[in-house]
């Protein structure tokens, strides 16, 4: 990559981090490899959360702890009380996730659900969740700012956030937590084909970076760039991407290790974290504790005998210490 491709390409990602970047281009243009750039070269300075559906990211990322979200793990509310809740659902694994992000910077989610739905709520979850953290981070700093950055990815990001699944009522709270994310020091980067696809109430509060478009999924706002700029976004090679009134080039991708598993490792410490139950005791213990009788094996120190000072007989430690004991008594008056 030339140098000023370089240089830009680090002016996008610093950039992206005050307003967030929508990345929309046709397949096999480069949108993963171009983010899989930005996020190793945010995990310098900010804290990365990746959300992976498709798994390019755990076949093609660097080295970045991975936990699996399973089908069964996103589950529909069992306590239904009104229609609001027909739809909503509820993580029956959340104490293993909480405790992953509690001891794990940079994580990978890798969600093997199909449902748009079920991504959708995985993921306003987990940003409102941290998004509670840096809120709270916030009163406690001399200057009122957040401690550090949060930059979220998300790929194929139509899957999650389409028009239909922004207008519940349960996604109110990611709405307030997006539109003031810039406030919190939270970064949204998010890719799709289509910007038709994605949620207008979301892609338009970022700033787009355009790869190769086909003629017939521009807009008018895509024609009026064309014009202005005189470019074609139909002809643009592979890798090059036009942002804030100008191209660069994505760099040159190379994996640098696997992402791994911390699936075991979370439910490891998790148990080890919960209460241990007191040991029972057996049948056995029970008796021996109960019965005063000495078990087989044990060793039991003999009783000190005493003997008493004058007459010499067998006594009472009592009589020992008092100098005389009753035979003593005796002897005297068999003598007087």
């Amino acid at each position: 990559m030339e140098s000023h491709s370089e240089n830009r390409f680090s002016e996008v990602v610093e950039h992206g981090l005050k307003s967030g970047i929508h990345i929309v281009a046709s397949k096999n243009h480069g949108k993963s490899r171009l983010l899989f750039s930005m996020a190793r070269k945010l995990r310098e300075k900010a804290r990365v959360l990746i959300f992976d559906g498709s798994e390019a990211w755990l076949y093609g990322f660097d080295k970045i702890p991975t936990f699996t979200v399973n089908e069964n793990e996103i589950v529909l509310m069992q306590d239904v009380k009104t229609t609001e809740d027909i739809e909503r659902y509820q993580l029956t694994n959340w104490r293993l996730i909480e405790l992953a992000l509690r001891t794990h910077k940079d994580i990978l989610f890798r969600l093997k659900t199909r449902k748009p739905s079920k991504r959708g709520f995985f993921i306003r979850t987990v940003i409102n969740y941290l998004d509670s953290f840096q809120r709270e981070s916030r009163e406690s700093t001399t200057d009122n700012e957040a401690k550090g950055y949060i930059a979220y990815f998300i790929e194929e990001s139509q899957d999650a956030f389409n028009p239909r699944s922004t207008t519940r009522l349960e996604a109110e709270e990611f709405l307030t937590v997006f539109n003031e994310a810039r406030n919190q020091k939270e970064a949204f980067y998010t890719a799709s084909q289509r910007l038709t696809d994605f949620s207008k109430t979301i892609r338009t509060k970022q700033i787009y970076c355009i790869g190769k478009i086909p003629e017939e999924d521009k807009g008018i706002g895509i024609r009026r760039l064309e014009r202005n700029y005189n470019i074609d976004f139909s002809k643009l090679e592979p890798q090059t991407w036009f942002f804030e009134n100008c191209t660069f080039k994505s760099p040159e991708w190379r994996q640098s290790g696997k992402p791994y598993q911390i699936n075991k490792e979370i439910k490891r410490l998790y148990v080890q974290s919960l209460p241990q139950p007191q040991k029972k005791k057996s049948l056995l213990r029970k008796f021996w504790d109960w019965k005063p009788f000495t078990p087989k094996g044990y060793n039991v120190e003999p009783e000190q005998e005493y003997l008493c000072p004058q007459c010499g007989q067998p006594c009472t430690q009592e009589e020992f210490e008092s100098g005389y004991c009753l035979d003593c008594d005796q002897i005297e008056m068999r003598l007087g």
